[in-house]
């Protein structure tokens, strides 16, 4: 049997992440957690080791997704999926510099995430 890929979704807006999370679980997907902070999802992320993460840039805490791609990455280099709503050079800079796997404009569905994750994990 085929190990399902752990994916850990970061986004603060609650019901985009329940939906997400769903919509993942039901294309075979291990969704470990969702968190709303950057310092939630650098806590989550040395707890539950996930394969991936779903991150989205701007979020309602002090760290934004960026900075805290750059500390989840510092132990472990996760492959990061960026999700944002907003355009903006300057934001694109700071997350190429993270080397992300993808950068999704949102709104993200599943199908846009299924084939980066495929991929990367084939």
């Amino acid at each position: 049997m085929k190990k399902k890929i752990k994916i850990l979704i970061v986004e603060d807006e609650a019901m985009i992440a329940q939906c997400l999370k769903m919509d993942l679980e039901d294309e075979g997907y291990e969704v470990c957690g969702f968190v709303s902070s950057g310092e939630e999802s650098v806590i989550l992320a040395k707890e539950k080791e996930p394969d991936i993460i779903l991150m989205d840039i701007y979020l309602s805490s002090a760290m934004d997704g960026i900075e805290a791609a750059k500390e989840i990455i510092a132990f472990k280099n996760i492959p990061i999926i960026f999700m944002t709503g907003y355009d903006g050079n300057n934001m694109y800079d700071r997350a190429e510099k993270i080397k992300p796997v993808a950068y999704l404009r949102k709104p993200v569905e599943a199908y846009d995430i299924k084939p980066v994750i495929e991929s990367i994990f084939g």
